[in-house]
């Protein structure tokens, strides 16, 4: 293929004709404005890929501008620059394709991605203490461990069944979560989405109330008490960073106070694996330490009475009970002064192990 001699006359002729200039033309093909001028003064000659382009600007017939060998018609030439063109746009539209995809896919796993929720549950109350009690709240189960309940009633010994009634308050409605007789182990679990006791992953958990029942000398006593539910951690994120280490540049103030097992096994406290404690024994004083639950129990011996106080860290309460040697309930009100001594202790050991 061969450029006809007189090329820039023609492309200068056709576009004064339209009274276009050089850098409308250069702008229009996307080349800069000094090529056209080459081309029009026959320095250089416009691309294969640009001149179909030129030719339908300037509306000049192609077989002006070009000379074709006699065996090649100018149709074959056209028709290989349409497959061209058609192979470039199938790349295009190939992209996109794989762009959209992306797109879609993103969406999926982000709307589908997993949020995880744990939440530590306590009971306020005097008349019982309950510990280990803990709610998962996640995109693939809901999970609810009861925990461990102790009455300090003197009404209950170790035989007394309790029935336990868990439920939401919405204004004047109730919807009952579930209700179970009272067992160590208890625990419910259900698919996301079932919500045979949860409603969804944001479910209002300030409103789950706890009823406690129980029948002594065919009398039945009813406790009634609002559950204080506060998150211990949350993760919705689509990629999982790991936490920098302890005491780093970075790190949380949580992060910093808290205390871990190696902590505490080196203050002297030893794991008790089966309830998920660890315990630490002084002459005729017991301390036990709740990670879980971040709950202090202080029990002292001695020679006619015991002494036994829960400390809740997070909401700073006490509360606390005399018994006999022989476990019964001698009182459930502590003298302020005792109290305030085992508080010190305990608020000493706290900060000992790295607390605050």
């Amino acid at each position: 293929m061969n450029y006809n001699e007189n090329i820039g006359s023609i492309i200068t002729e056709h576009r004064k004709k339209l009274n276009m200039s050089q850098n409308t033309l250069a702008k229009k093909l996307f080349v800069t404005r000094q090529a056209v001028s080459n081309w029009e003064h026959n320095k250089s000659y416009p691309d294969i890929s640009v001149i179909f382009k030129l030719c339908k600007i300037l509306k000049i017939d192609i077989r002006l501008l070009i000379d074709l060998d006699k065996n090649i018609k100018i149709e074959d030439v056209i028709e290989v620059e349409k497959k061209k063109t058609n192979r470039h746009n199938l790349i295009f539209i190939i992209v996109l394709i794989i762009v959209f995809l992306s797109i879609i896919a993103t969406i999926y796993i982000v709307h589908n991605k997993n949020e995880f929720a744990l939440y530590n549950v306590y009971l306020d109350s005097e008349e019982f203490s309950l510990s280990n009690s803990i709610i998962v709240k996640s995109k693939v189960k809901n999970y609810f461990q009861f925990g461990t309940l102790t009455s300090q009633l003197d009404n209950t010994d170790e035989n007394t069944r309790y029935n336990l009634t868990i439920y939401k308050k919405n204004g004047n409605q109730e919807r009952l979560i579930f209700e179970r007789m009272y067992n160590p182990d208890l625990a419910i679990s259900e698919d996301y989405g079932y919500g045979e006791y949860f409603d969804d992953f944001d479910v209002d958990l300030d409103n789950i109330y706890l009823k406690i029942s129980f029948i002594n000398d065919e009398q039945e006593y009813v406790y009634d008490y609002k559950l204080r539910i506060e998150e211990n951690f949350k993760s919705d994120s689509l990629l999982y960073l790991k936490n920098k280490e302890i005491g780093s540049e970075n790190s949380t103030n949580d992060q910093k106070n808290e205390i871990t097992g190696t902590t505490l096994i080196n203050n002297g406290y030893i794991y008790k694996e089966y309830m998920d404690n660890f315990t630490k024994t002084m002459d005729n004083i017991i301390i036990t330490y709740n990670p879980k639950s971040n709950l202090f129990s202080y029990k002292e011996y001695n020679d006619e009475e015991i002494i036994l106080v829960n400390y809740y860290l997070e909401s700073g309460r006490l509360d606390g009970t005399i018994y006999d040697n022989l476990g019964n309930v001698i009182s459930k009100k502590i003298p302020n002064d005792i109290l305030n001594n085992i508080k010190n202790i305990l608020d000493n050991e706290y900060q000992n192990l790295g607390g605050n």
